[in-house]
Parts: C-alpha cells; structure tokens; sequence
C-alpha cells in the first residue's frame, strides 16, 4: 500500500492521510505497525475534538462503537479497536480497499442484472445477521441499520459487498436523546414508518434496500416526485411509480420480490432479512459464485484513473469508500 504523508500517531496506529472530515468525526487512513515490516492498514474514526467534552455526543460515538463490537459477519464491515487518546475517543474499523455503492451507480447509472441480485443477497445475509442479534442472555438487540443507501453499501476490489456505517443505527435498548417523530437516515431511502417517526423494526432496513435496489436496476428511485416536498409525500405513503420500468428491467420475478419489500406497511413485507433472502435466491439468475469476480471487475473500472488524474493525496481520498456520509451528525436528532 502506497504511503501518503505520515500525520503522526494514534495510539498503537500510525495516520498516513485524512480521508475526510464531517460535523461530528473525521476518517483517516491509517496502519497498526508491527515487528520486520508487518503493517495493518484500517480506517480511524475520531470524534472531533471540540465535541469530545460534551457529553452527549461521545455517548452517541460509544454506541456505535458497542453495537458495532457486537457485529462478526463477512458482509458487515468489522470494529477492530476502540480507545481515547487525549480526550477525543476513535473507532478502528476494517479498511476496504474500493469504492462504495454511490460512486458505482453515479458512473454507470445501472448494475447488471446478475450483479444487482448479488448485492442484494449480500446486504440481506448481513442484515439477517444484525437483526438476529441477542445479548447474552438470549434477548434480541432489536437492532435497525436505519441508514441503508449506496454511501453506506461498499465494494471491495476483491469482490467484497459490505454494509457499513452503524453511527445511526438503534436497538430496542438504545436510550432516546429526542422527542418521538424526529428521523434520521436519508429521506430518499426511508421507510414510510421512519418518515412518520414511528416505532422501527428491521422490515424498516428491507424498505430501504429495496428503494437501493430498484434504483440499481432501473437507473432511477421507485418514487414519482420531483421536490423535496413531493418525495416527503411519496415516502410517507409508499407512492411508488408504475412497476413497467421495475419489470421490464429486472424480469417479473425479481421485481414482485422487490414490490412486496417496498408496500407501505411493515406486515405486508417480508417478515424478516431471511426470508426475503430465500425469495430473491429463487430468482433465476446466473451463477452466484461467479459474481464476486464480476464484482471485482466493476470495481477496478470504477476505480481506474481519468486522463487527467489527480495527485496522489487527493486521488487516495477521492477511492476512499469510506465517504463524508459516514461522518454526517444531526444535532437535533436521536442515535
């Protein structure tokens, strides 16, 4: 791995270049060095530090550091370490060399067809495994991703589909920090239940991957609205646009799949990650073992450089999948 400048050191990790800097935390590039040349590259998220001292923001930071400590799953990007360094806490996560679902579709508007069911396979396996969760007493952790979107959906150069950024996510024993009918996550991606700022389970999180999904195939969202106002309108009642498009680009039995993800209210979906799991594996399509290399292909295209590249520094934060969505904060929101 190409080493940008050195910005000094984090606890045992060793920063090369900042990635990226939000309202609440920034991303740096960094590597855990080790005897005869050993060196883990990961990602560091540091809280800024003129937020460290308020409470309530380093209890927003610990607890995606608690959830995600919970997470062990090949489609779940992992926390590796959590600790404080002069007052300002930091999340080591898993770094994965690509770029992330957004940046794919901006290029290419639309996946393949075989791709496009892979990557759901892919985020439903890891959302079966987080909404599985239970503590150790055997109790569910209730948890709701709440965020999924193609900023958070990142593609490794190896094939690798995983899920990240849990800094929004919430289980049924999440402590509320505002009053009921605030949101949080994109209103492009939300549930009609999110929008109302209702209770949430993970039929929430099969809304949402439904909405990328469809975009995905189609090369535009299942909703008809040209405002912000109109979308707000089209969410909050699962006003989706006629299934013509849905079918004709997807084929009638991915799209009656993808349909009955998105109806309006929570039991007329699918009842849980698994079994929409099982209903998209039925569709016929081609070889799924194939995919992650056709993955990975995309992935080096995506990723290959314009004839009039940038610099190295810049480049490195420009394929960086970890993007500035994975730093956004809302102050007046809940965690």
């Amino acid at each position: 791995m190409a080493h940008a400048a050195d910005l000094g050191t984090l606890g045992r990790y060793r920063l090369l270049s900042r990635l990226a800097r939000g309202g609440m935390a920034e991303l740096f590039l960094a590597v855990l060095p080790g005897p005869e040349g050993f060196e883990k590259p990961v990602v560091i998220k540091r809280m800024l530090p003129e937020l460290a001292t308020q409470e309530s923001y380093r209890q927003m930071f610990a607890q995606e550091a608690r959830l995600m400590a919970t997470f062990g799953h090949g489609h779940v990007v992992s926390a590796l370490d959590y600790g404080v360094e002069q007052g300002s806490p930091y999340l080591v996560l898993e770094y994965v060399d690509g770029v992330d679902l957004g940046r794919v579709l901006a290029v290419r508007s639309v996946l393949p067809l075989p791709l496009v069911r892979h990557v759901g396979l892919c985020l439903l396996r890891a959302l079966e495994h987080v909404h599985g969760l239970r503590d150790a007493r055997g109790e569910l952790l209730g948890i709701v991703h709440r965020d999924i979107s193609p900023a958070n959906v990142l593609l490794g150069r190896t094939g690798d589909v995983k899920l990240a950024d849990f800094g929004i996510a919430k289980g049924l024993r999440t402590p509320s920090r505002t009053a009921p009918g605030s949101t949080r996550g994109r209103l492009r991606y939300m549930s009609p239940e999110q929008v109302r700022g209702g209770p949430l389970d993970g039929r929430a999180d099969l809304f949402s991957l439904s909405v990328l999904l469809y975009e995905a195939v189609v090369g535009h969202s299942p909703f008809a609205a040209t405002t912000d106002a109109q979308l707000l309108l089209a969410v909050r009642g699962a006003r989706l646009a006629p299934a013509g498009a849905l079918q004709r680009a997807a084929g009638p039995a991915m799209a009656e799949v993808l349909l009955r993800a998105l109806r309006p209210h929570p039991s007329e979906r699918y009842p849980s990650a698994g079994d929409m799991a099982r209903a998209l594996a039925a569709v016929e399509g081609a070889g799924e073992a194939e995919q992650p290399w056709r993955m990975a292909g995309l992935v080096a295209e995506t990723m290959a450089p314009e004839p009039s590249a940038p610099g190295p520094a810049r480049g490195a934060r420009e394929r960086s999948p970890f993007s500035a969505a994975l730093l956004e904060t809302r102050e007046d929101e809940d965690s």
